[in-house]
């Protein structure tokens, strides 16, 4: 590990090598005070760069202070391979670069030797593998990167395409460029970067430093050696994540980056927001006035930029939006692609419009939306809703004062709620100041006990709907039901009797019986609602966004009765719809699609589940949901399957994605991320990792009984995977406690034939055969077996473990 004095010593360095000469003394007093031995150490460090330039300068932030200790001797006339060296060009945090001549092929190289400390097995592994790669990046922007080998010392080291030339900021200040003129230059950096970015690769450390333009005015991209691949294939693999994720520069680095967070080109388009900010204004976004890793990390995620035109009034309009947008700190609200970037910069240098628009109150409010996607949506989505209805039913002229006044009332009240827990909408010490959400319920919640709308009955109804389910959104769904509860009172009460507006009422109460266990009565209330919701539907008195959720519902509620064909029936019945829905609630789709899948399973059909639950993701990616939690859902149940197909490494990366959605976008408590841990838990024991397992499956069950308790249909598969680990880990007894829990849980409410229960046998059923209980173990795998040969046919993987089972409690 780095002492802090190295540590120190190499932060002094960096910082002052991006110091301007004519300051650094006076840095160099500051950053060392009293310190003479550490001031003569920087010296002399900094003596190696005198008179020359940045050339492929690594940045210092993390990477490990000892490199600058001990320095490898100057390796001048010396020959490694074919290549003579000729001089040092420079030396920084991750090694040394020296200019070479190829004897072979007469032409100077650039060579760069990797320090000592990063030359481990893994590291040299990834850099030849990596150099294969970058070595095919044949752009005239980029500096060619010829290949990578060893020397004989054990030296990882680079051969590249010698550049010489400016850094491109000094470029651009030498020779005094016009703004247009700069952003003439800037687009062939874009160009590099696309064309990059097009074979799969990021740069991961844009900077001034790294672009050198030469004497005819062509800029180079120096430095892909730390680039992170973006291959699908072999992401999160080991091979594709580079070793040194952490070494960045600060000044350039996104949000993203700075948290640890995965790498994306939409970083790299971020560091060109920074460096394009600072060509045109002379300043940075931010200055960072701190060393410190989280202070770094503070003022990158939350500090916004200033208006370039702040700085520099001729950039007001087009280009204040353009660096604007590519410097938004939310990865998704940046341009799509650098090309896209460059047309707009191509636009504004036409005359044209650009695709950058102002960043709005409406647009800084996301950045609270974001954390509370579903909750803020939910409010979103009534207030839209009424007042689009408002307004098309007042074109007609057959708004009535009331409807109005309502509208107004509930839009007011669900806005006031918004401000209040968005620190974008209040300000330090006002009411709300930026609190939680749950806080900002809790507000409304009390609110509502008031009497404030007695004398609006609707008004109140929709506010309950509404805060219900932002409750549940944010994870207590106790809260939710309970809201839930009193809208379908109230709003059963101001139907009276009338038909179209009792249908949302009876959908809602439909769906809390369900959730509370009460199953038959749920069903009763489905089989009444459903042909009136066709029927009202056909007469264009519901949106089919009511009529596909009630279907979903009752499709999941007969699945979880047993009667899966009923359940396909009105999945497939849904999904007929889709076509109807608004844009908005696209994400519905892969949701029925992924649950069609799980029915299809549960039929016995396998092969047709597996490609239906592979067709969701795909679904939601073409959409342009991806990285949404609607395909988290459906990645967990590709992962599930996977995990079924025996098919593990495949389904540990589906599965981290859809957790990694969840994390981004859901609350903790959050019934997917539940079933995400549970298909984790699951894949992680047919691993035997059953330490990782246990720790899935009891988060999964802290989750499942804060928000359902037993009465969801999961919950006993979550506990069978739990009694199966503590079996395995020599924990019988208690294991078999468990196992006989889920087993009478699944015999309670379901048919004894079915599958949940068959494999709810074969689970105990192993832990009394690990036992030496045969005789108890026997009829118990014996007739899960036999049940789910009959259900699914031999060759399904439920099949095979169970047969699996029962041939080890009998061996030939």
């Amino acid at each position: 590990m780095p002492d802090e004095r190295a540590e120190k010593l190499a932060e002094i360095v960096k910082s002052a090598l991006d110091e301007p000469s004519e300051t650094r003394e006076i840095f160099l007093d500051r950053a060392c005070g009293p310190d003479a031995e550490m001031r003569r150490e920087a010296e002399s460090l900094l003596d190696h760069d005198a008179g020359l330039e940045d050339f492929l300068k690594e940045p210092a932030l993390h990477v490990v202070a000892e490199t600058f200790a001990g320095e490898e001797g100057e390796l001048d006339g010396e020959t490694i391979g074919q290549y003579e060296i000729l001089s040092l060009i420079a030396r920084g945090g991750m090694g040394e670069v020296y200019l070479a001549q190829d004897t072979e092929l007469g032409r100077q190289v650039a060579i760069k030797f990797v320090r000592r400390g990063f030359g481990t097995a893994d590291f040299v592994r990834h850099l030849r593998h990596e150099a294969r790669i970058l070595a095919s990046l044949n752009d005239p922007h980029i500096a060619r990167l010829y290949g990578g080998a060893v020397a004989p010392q054990g030296v990882p080291y680079f051969v590249m395409e010698y550049v010489e030339g400016e850094r491109l900021d000094r470029f651009c200040a030498d020779r005094g460029l016009t703004t247009n003129e700069k952003l003439e230059l800037f687009r062939k950096v874009c160009s590099a970067v696309a064309y990059a970015h097009q074979h799969l690769v990021i740069h991961r450390d844009l900077k001034p430093a790294n672009i050198r333009v030469t004497a005819d005015g062509e800029p180079k991209l120096l430095d892909f050696g730390i680039a992170k691949l973006l291959d699908p294939g072999t992401t999160g693999s080991g091979e594709a994540t580079m070793t040194l994720a952490s070494v960045m520069t600060p000044d350039y680095a996104s949000p993203e980056q700075v948290n640890g967070e995965a790498m994306t080109t939409a970083s790299d388009i971020y560091s060109l927001g920074v460096i394009l900010y600072e060509l045109l204004t002379g300043e940075k976004p931010y200055r960072l006035t701190s060393k410190r890793p989280a202070e770094i990390a503070r003022v990158i995620t939350e500090r916004e930029a200033a208006r370039p035109s702040s700085l520099r009034p001729e950039l007001a309009g087009d280009l204040d939006n353009i660096l604007l947008m590519a410097l938004r700190k939310e990865p998704e609200r940046r341009y799509s692609s650098v090309g896209q970037f460059s047309e707009d910069l191509r636009r504004h240098l036409a005359g044209l419009p650009v695709l950058a628009h102002k960043d709005t109150a409406a647009y800084r409010t996301k950045k609270f939306v974001r954390r509370h996607r579903g909750a803020v949506a939910a409010m979103a989505l009534v207030i839209l809703a009424l007042v689009g209805g408002l307004v098309a039913t007042a074109w007609q002229g057959r708004v009535a004062q009331g409807e109005r006044q309502k509208a107004q009332r509930v839009s007011a009240f669900l806005e006031e709620i918004v401000r209040y827990s968005s620190p974008y909408l209040t300000q330090s010490g006002s009411a709300g100041g930026g609190v939680s959400m749950s806080e900002a319920l809790d507000a409304a919640s009390r609110r509502l006990e008031t009497k404030e709308f007695d004398d609006q009955p609707e008004v109140k109804a929709e506010l309950e709907r509404v805060i219900g389910e932002s409750y549940r959104e944010e994870g207590d769904g106790r809260a939710g039901d309970q809201h839930l509860k009193s809208y379908v009172v109230l709003a059963t009460k101001a139907a009276a009797g009338d038909e179209t507006k009792l249908l949302p009422v009876l959908s809602t109460k439909a769906e809390l019986l369900f959730g509370a266990g009460r199953m038959q009565e749920s069903e009763a209330v489905y089989r009444e609602l459903l042909p009136a919701l066709r029927k009202a539907y056909s007469k264009g008195n519901v949106s089919a966004g009511l009529l596909v959720g009630s279907l979903n519902e009752y499709g999941y509620l007969r699945r979880t009765q047993g009667d899966s064909k009923d359940a396909e029936l009105a999945f497939r019945e849904a999904l007929t719809l889709a076509s109807r829905l608004p844009q908005a609630a696209h994400f519905i789709v892969g949701i029925t699609r992924s649950t069609l899948a799980s029915t299809l399973a549960d039929e016995g059909s396998f092969p047709e589940a597996l490609q239906t639950a592979q067709e969701a993701v795909e679904d939601g990616r073409r959409a342009g949901l991806a990285g949404t939690p609607s395909v988290g859902f459906s990645l967990t149940v590709l992962g599930g399957f996977l995990t079924d197909d025996n098919r593990l490494a495949e389904a540990d990366k589906v599965l981290a994605k859809g957790e990694a959605i969840f994390r981004r976008f859901l609350e903790p408590s959050h019934l997917w991320l539940g079933d995400n841990f549970r298909n984790q838990g699951i894949a992680f024991y047919k691993e035997k990792r059953y330490r990782e397992a246990e720790e899935k499956v009891d988060e999964c069950l802290r989750i499942y009984r804060a928000g359902f308790n037993s009465h969801y249909d999961q919950y006993p598969t979550a506990l069978i995977i739990r009694g199966l680990i503590l079996s395995r880990t020599e924990r019988m007894n208690e294991g078999e406690r468990v196992l006989r829990d889920a087993l009478k849980m699944r015999t309670d409410s379901l048919p004894p034939q079915h599958y949940w229960v068959a494999q709810a046998k074969g689970a105990l059923g192993d832990c009394l055969a690990r036992e030496r209980r045969l005789s108890e173990a026997r009829p118990l795998l014996e007739s899960s077996y036999r049940t789910l040969k009959l259900d699914f046919g031999p060759n399904d993987p439920r099949t095979k473990e169970a047969a699996a089972r029962l041939q080890e409690l009998t061996p030939g």
